[in-house]
């Protein structure tokens, strides 16, 4: 399927986008063809973003980006509050249909669940951006490498591993199934572990999303697996419920032998790997990069773009990495 990156809405990026290994992108103008449009849609000048995970130490961040692009573009933005829960998401989206908003940004907590929902926007003249994924009715869609941000953490998680335990270390990974996104991050996850350290050990995988996900997970599995040595986790902030695990068990956070890496690492984990805690690694990049699209494709959109979709590319970001600091400060610290 052709995949698609505008450029154009990330200019500040100074590096070419990485394509997606082993999943599917759809883009703007191959996706929803069969769905009829029958109202004219024109200029974007007021967007709903409906991020359902508030409940995330990250959504803060999110917010504060998503409003300053708005103020900068000159054009209101309005958001849901779905407080993590599908038929939440469902009755605001319903509610918000007739609305005057112009676009929608989505973050899907169930495509399917949505996709009457997203026909039924741009029936009636809206534009419909999905937010981590891809669905049938949507006018383009905002990634971030999923496959390969999870295989370039399990790469440099395998690769610690031979060279600072061995190769029998142990591994548990935090899995995030449930979504589009965390599919392909969790294959990703597994495919660079496996590929580059084929010895390793996996001793536990468990979903989880938030950090009392990760706390309660790894607290289960390092019961049963006290020696374990790596944590990597498709969901950031259940990589700080795991790093809590590790240390509640008495892990020194200096320990030599210990790993932890987690996809969108928050202010927590981040501020540990600058002052020299296990957590080690992280695929990233700039939040405020991200987010400024939340505002960007739908003014595109509105301009006529039939090339809207972004697909961002990832770097593995560790204690030497000169942007840390940036990054901190990205995410309020």
């Amino acid at each position: 399927m052709k995949r698609s990156i505008r450029t154009a809405a990330v200019a500040a990026l100074a590096v070419a986008a990485l394509a997606l290994a082993g999943c599917s992108t759809t883009t703007a103008d191959d996706a929803g063809a069969a769905s009829a449009n029958p109202v004219e849609r024109g200029e974007v000048k007021k967007i709903l973003f409906d991020y359902p995970f508030t409940a995330l130490p990250v959504y803060g961040a999110i917010v504060n980006i998503v409003e300053q692009r708005a103020k900068e573009a000159g054009v209101e933005v309005v958001f849901t509050n779905d407080e993590m829960d599908l038929q939440k998401q469902v009755s605001q989206l319903t509610t918000n249909l007739s609305s005057d908003v112009d676009a929608v940004v989505s973050f899907p907590v169930d495509p399917a669940s949505l996709e009457s929902i997203a026909a039924q926007y741009r029936a009636a003249g809206k534009y419909w951006v999905t937010y981590g994924g891809d669905m049938e009715n949507q006018d383009a869609t905002l990634q971030f490498s999923f496959y390969q941000s999870g295989y370039d953490l399990g790469k440099d998680a395998a690769e610690w591993a031979l060279a600072n335990v061995g190769p029998d270390a142990k591994v548990i990974v935090l899995s995030e199934t449930e979504r589009q996104i965390g599919i392909e991050r969790t294959q990703g996850l597994l495919d660079g572990l496996e590929e580059n350290g084929p010895d390793l050990q996996i001793v536990g995988q468990q979903q989880a999303v938030t950090p009392d996900d990760g706390l309660s997970v790894t607290t289960t599995l390092l019961a049963q697996n006290p020696d374990a040595n790596i944590v990597v986790s498709a969901v950031g902030d259940a990589a700080q419920g795991a790093y809590q695990a590790l240390v509640a068990s008495g892990r020194p956070e200096t320990d030599a032998q210990t790993y932890v890496g987690g996809l969108d690492p928050n202010l927590f984990l981040l501020q540990k790997m600058r002052d020299g805690g296990f957590f080690r690694a992280a695929t990233y990049f700039s939040l405020v990069d991200l987010v400024n699209n939340v505002i960007d494709i739908p003014i595109a959109l509105g301009e006529g773009s039939t090339d809207a979709s972004v697909d961002l590319p990832v770097e593995v970001v560790t204690v030497d990495t000169p942007q840390l600091d940036q990054y901190i400060t990205e995410l309020g610290g």
